[in-house]
């Protein structure tokens, strides 16, 4: 990690104006109608790389990197190139050798996004589990460093908000490390917003402790202390009653030589998000906001011992040979595109082994794969037919 913010890459290459942030985000504000749509596809896919980090037990740095990784590839690649539902576990990938947490394992990370997606976001998928697989995750990790440029410096707001809270000490009376945690918490709730992408940690910690302040006037401690012996309730009222949130604020603020109106932006920034978080109710409408969004038709994957009994031996030759003309010789089947397809939208055991070991002989016209849809019903019911990508 680079010891100077002004000289790495966080400052010289991704401080972004926001004109050209929505520049960019132009195509997407169009299939999805208004800003504000957007920022809820956001807050809610922050939330699963929150989940999928909770899951594999990570620290909250590591999520942090990765949610910023996950803000700045979409600030400059359109949300429809690449399915967030894949880009969430890259970017946490991505972010836990960074971070030097360690490499996660892939079948952790893979068995923790399957249990997060059938235990919280199962009505995305219905039927279907969560579709990727590990190399999937490896290939997209690829697609994330060249979006970045290989610029994977990133710099938090959390260790400049533990040395302001620490400058503060002296004069809130024992209330320090209950602005410090309120301001951890906005810290945190500021990586569902574009401050990431525009503003240096030092002014985003600034604005997150306005906001702790603001919130310790209006709902103060129970309790308190400021290292003295007597812990009474009467004298813990007493050191209350001299302290002012707002008042310590003021003139700790008044002598600080940083632009206060960039703080007061990022302070309008998180009020804005806290608005909208208010009125966002994701299980009502995050399904109808996926349906803009054009989604990649994917063969779901099968367990492995599954796909060893479907596969057959490599010296039986003559047998593939023979099941392979049943097949195409049956009533039943159609010729069209890149060979026989059968009745079924999946497939009969039969058809999945002659395209796991001929592609041309899929559905859909043209090689088959993982990646690549097949004919018949898409494994996400809710999306619409779209546009290809």
């Amino acid at each position: 990690m680079a010891c100077n913010f002004w000289r790495c890459s966080h400052y010289l290459e991704w401080l972004l104006d926001r004109q050209d942030v929505l520049r960019h985000r132009a195509g997407d504000l169009k299939i999805l109608g208004s800003e504000e749509e957007y920022q809820k596809v956001m807050i809610f896919f922050c939330g699963v790389i929150q989940a999928f980090g909770e899951a594999v037990e990570v620290r909250q740095q590591v999520i942090a990197t990765a949610i910023v990784y996950f803000r700045r590839f979409y600030s400059r690649t359109s949300i429809k190139s690449i399915d967030p539902w894949l880009m969430a576990p890259a970017c946490l990938f991505l972010a836990s050798k960074v971070e030097e947490f360690g490499v996660l394992s892939q079948k952790l990370l893979m068995t923790a996004c399957s249990k997060v997606v059938s235990s919280q976001y199962s009505k995305y998928f219905k039927d279907y589990g969560y579709p990727y697989r590990a190399q999937d995750v490896f290939e997209c990790e690829f697609i994330l460093m060249e979006a970045m440029d290989c610029s994977l410096i990133v710099f938090h707001p959390y260790r400049p908000l533990v040395k302001f809270c620490e400058d503060l000490r002296p004069q809130m009376l024992g209330m320090t490390d209950c602005l410090l945690e309120r301001a951890w918490h906005v810290v945190n709730d500021s990586m569902r917003t574009d401050l990431c992408l525009h503003y240096p940690p030092y002014l985003i910690a600034l604005g997150c402790i306005q906001l702790a302040f603001i919130s310790l006037e209006k709902d103060p401690p129970p309790d308190a202390s400021d290292g003295t012996t007597d812990n009474s309730s009467f004298a813990i009222a007493n050191r209350q009653s001299k302290l002012s949130p707002l008042a310590v604020a003021e003139h700790w603020f008044a002598e600080l030589t940083v632009n206060m109106e960039k703080v007061l932006e990022v302070s309008r920034h998180l009020l804005a998000l806290y608005d909208l978080w208010q009125r966002f109710n994701p299980d009502v409408e995050m399904p109808n906001i996926l349906l803009k969004l054009p989604r990649p038709v994917i063969q779901p994957s099968q367990p492995q011992s599954q796909q060893q009994q479907q596969q057959p031996p490599s010296n039986q030759s003559a047998p593939f040979q023979s099941r392979q003309q049943s097949v195409q010789s049956q009533p039943t089947a159609q010729s069209g595109g890149g060979g026989a397809v059968s009745h079924s939208p999946n497939g009969t055991a039969m058809d999945q082994q002659l395209r796991q070991l001929n592609p041309a002989a899929g559905g859909g016209g043209g090689g088959g794969g993982h990646m690549q849809g097949r004919m018949g019903q898409p494994p996400y019911p809710f999306v619409a037919p779209m546009d290809p990508l």
